[in-house]
């Protein structure tokens, strides 16, 4: 969405808000228009020296009065704060930055780049990049600025994120390896993956694309990590779900750290193609990995300060390692839904997690309970193999996106033309409480764009949640519950089409001998049920592990806290010292892991911290 003024055309509103209207610095809320032929780069030296003199000088007051826009936002990924942090408004961040620039020591700030961002026909801002650095660490930064009636150019949005450690830049230039390998490579690499004589400083619980982003970061900075996968395989997590199975984000905001997937990749990578490519990963990174091992248990030592933490190796030998950092990379587990009277139907009974085609599937009638992803896509599969009626339960709406809008709002232009770490630095920069009417706009122009899918579906009885009058978009409903989005592979069409059917706005009551009973007195008479009810609680591997105790102290990840920060994911948890909790597609376990790694080499150094607490008055 970046560009010059006038290049990129911007998606009608379309969308009346009063909340939204107020909280975004619109011209009708700023008061003024930015002036034609304006000079973003100049604009963003004149800020940025400014920003420079306040910081030198320690003048949070001055800072904030000359600079940021009274209701402005200044968010930290872990550069002054070692912690994830969002401010609103002056007297927040004035209090804010009156502790943090003495102690972290904020400096040499210099200009990036800039260019000016129409977004909608009514908001528009400079949006500024630059680098500066701290006492311990290296950092770069965004600014969104705005234009007053004064005719200044004040940040409504400022973000200052935690890029690299001073004298801990990782494996490169003369920090590499240049022992050459005659013939002991692997022998090297075998001693190195089994820790007989030394545990890991760092055990990840789970080598999906979490642990093994956090696991090449780690491995990059000299941090010895292990990770442990109880599946078979890396990868067996895709690899051993239903054929059908693809990935739903576009390649393109995929990668990988260090390591891009090729540009002849599908834009909407196959499950078990993905499982391979995470296989191969490993081999390619040298990264150190127990397959076939469960953890069975994590305590702290409060003596020793470490995590001990007890797995069972595929031999079904045990060994307890004790380790300065444990990350729980497990990700979601799938919901296990019993029915009454289940144990009686005639038919075939399936959970999602054993479905893996309808191929060899010897059904008439399939009914499938649930109606997000994988339900769509099992329904869909069944069509696809010729089975002839079918149906979803829909016990509640669904948000449907279609495949070209999704290409829309993450393009592919956007991302490969430009480094990925820019990318990302725009993506992630802004408070979610910003980013959330922002992309309550984009719904509207969603919603526009796929109108005649919308409508069509609704015809056939299909509860959709796109258009209503809550409407704030699939970004903040994925945050805020975790689920409920469909992005369209092909089922919306069979829908329409009547080669799925949908019963909707009903619960199961039971399973009968011949079908489903739903709560509103109606029967679906099957041969194969196939239960699809979505994800369980995050919490419950890790309370697993960790035991009752220690376990609930494990937030939440769905929803925000009070500063509009996720509540679980990414964070150190609170309570449990060195204990770290990884969720997120691709694209956020490539951007936090990076985040979790240095403050992890951070603390193993000594120049982790303190996380900041308010020490001054507002």
């Amino acid at each position: 969405m970046a560009g010059d003024k006038g290049q990129n055309e911007a998606p009608s509103l379309g969308f009346d808000d009063e909340y939204f209207a107020r909280v975004l610095p619109t011209f009708v809320n700023l008061g003024a228009t930015p002036p034609d032929n304006l000079d973003a780069q100049a604009i963003a030296r004149d800020w940025v020296a400014s920003f420079a003199k306040h910081v030198e000088l320690h003048d949070a007051p001055a800072l904030v009065a000359s600079l940021l826009h009274p209701a402005g936002w200044w968010r930290d990924l872990f550069a002054l704060t070692w912690d994830l942090r969002s401010f609103a408004g002056a007297a927040a961040v004035t209090a804010f930055l009156r502790d943090c620039l003495p102690t972290s020591g904020l400096c040499d700030l210099t200009l990036e780049r800039a260019v000016y961002q129409p977004l909608f026909p009514d908001l528009a801002w400079v949006l500024v990049r630059f680098a500066f650095g701290t006492t311990a660490a290296t950092g770069r930064g965004t600014a969104r600025l705005v234009y007053g009636p004064d005719g200044a150019w004040r940040a409504f949005a400022v973000s200052t994120q935690l890029d690299g450690l001073r004298d801990h830049p990782g494996l490169r230039g003369e920090r590499r390896d240049f022992r050459a390998a005659h013939g002991d490579w692997e022998a090297r690499r075998a001693v190195e993956r089994e820790f007989a004589d030394e545990d890991p400083e760092v055990l990840i619980v789970g080598a999906g694309h979490g642990g093994l982003a956090i696991a090449a970061y780690l491995k990059h900075l000299g941090v010895s990590c292990l990770l442990v996968e109880k599946s078979e395989r890396v990868g067996d997590n895709w690899r051993n779900r239903y054929d059908a199975l693809t990935l739903h984000d576009p390649i393109w905001s995929n990668h990988m750290p260090y390591l891009r997937f090729p540009a002849s990749w599908p834009v909407f990578s196959p499950a078990r193609k993905t499982a391979n490519w995470l296989e191969f990963y490993v081999d390619a990174l040298d990264l150190n990995v127990w397959t076939s091992t469960e953890a069975l248990s994590a305590v702290r030592n409060e003596q020793t300060k470490k995590w001990d933490v007890r797995v069972r190796r595929a031999d079904g030998t045990e060994r307890t390692l004790r380790v300065n950092n444990l990350i729980l990379a497990q990700g979601f587990t799938f919901r296990t839904v019993t029915f009454p009277g289940q144990e009686e139907f005639q038919g075939k009974l399936i959970d999602s997690t054993q479905y893996r085609s309808a191929k060899n599937l010897d059904a008439k009638k399939v009914v499938i309970i649930g109606a997000c992803a994988s339900a769509h896509d099992i329904a869909s599969d069944c069509v696809n193999h010729g089975i002839g009626d079918v149906t979803m339960i829909q016990r509640s709406a669904t948000y449907i996106i279609s495949n070209s809008a999704v290409r829309t709002i993450n393009p592919a232009s956007e991302w490969e033309n430009r480094p990925l770490d820019e990318v990302e630095l725009d993506r992630f920069a802004m408070s979610l409480k910003i980013q959330f009417p922002m992309h309550a706009r984009l719904a509207a122009a969603l919603h526009a764009r796929d109108r005649e899918l919308l409508e069509n579906l609704t015809r056939t009885g299909y509860r959709i949640r796109n258009g209503a009058e809550d409407d704030r978009g699939p970004f903040r409903l994925i945050f805020e519950t975790g689920g409920g989005v469909y992005i369209d592979n092909g089922a919306c069409q069979k829908i329409i089409d009547g080669k799925i059917k949908v019963k909707s706005g009903s619960g199961v009551a039971k399973i009968t001998p011949t079908g489903v009973a739903l709560a509103d007195g109606t029967e679906l008479s099957a041969d194969v049920i196939v239960v699809a009810t979505g994800l369980d609680g995050e919490r419950t591997p890790a309370r697993k592990l960790l035991g009752p105790d220690a376990g609930a102290l494990v937030p939440g990840t769905a929803g925000l806290n009070a500063e509009g920060e996720l509540r679980g994911s990414w964070h150190e948890v609170d309570g449990l010292n060195n204990m770290w909790l990884m969720l997120g597609n691709f694209a956020s376990a490539r951007f936090y892991g990076k985040l979790i790694a240095l403050q992890i080499k951070a603390k193993q150094e000594g120049i982790f911290g303190p996380r900041y607490t308010p020490q001054s008055s507002e």
